[in-house]
C-alpha cells in the first residue's frame, strides 16, 4: 500500500495518507469484527461501527480530505501518532477505482 503524510490546511493536524480502497476495506473488516462482539465490547467503540466519513475528514477539525497538502519538515513533532485520510492521487496513481 502506498502511503503519503498529509498536513490539514485548516488546523495543521498530520495525517497519513492512504487509498480509497485502503480505506473501504478497512471499514469493512471493522465492521464485520464489530458486529459479533458484545454490547460491552461495542460500547468500548463508542456503540457504533466504523464509517468511511472518518477516512474522509481530519481528525481535528472535521475539515474534509480534499483540503490537504504535502506533509512538510516540522508539520509533527517525533512520536505523534497520526491516523489515516483518503488521498485520492494515491488511488489514481496505482490504478485503484474509487
Amino acid at each position: 500500500m502506498s502511503t503519503s503524510l498529509r498536513t490539514c490546511n485548516r488546523c495543521g493536524w498530520v495525517h497519513m495518507g492512504v487509498t480509497r480502497a485502503f480505506a473501504e476495506n478497512a471499514v469493512a473488516e471493522f465492521n464485520e469484527y464489530f458486529a459479533k462482539q458484545s454490547q460491552e465490547t461495542k460500547d468500548l467503540f463508542g456503540n457504533k461501527p466504523a464509517s468511511i466519513h472518518e477516512y474522509e475528514h481530519c481528525g481535528l477539525c472535521n475539515g474534509p480530505h480534499t483540503d490537504m497538502r504535502e506533509f512538510t519538515a516540522g508539520d509533527c513533532p517525533d512520536g505523534c501518532t497520526i491516523g489515516p485520510i483518503i488521498v485520492e492521487e494515491l488511488s489514481s496513481a496505482s490504478g485503484v477505482n474509487s
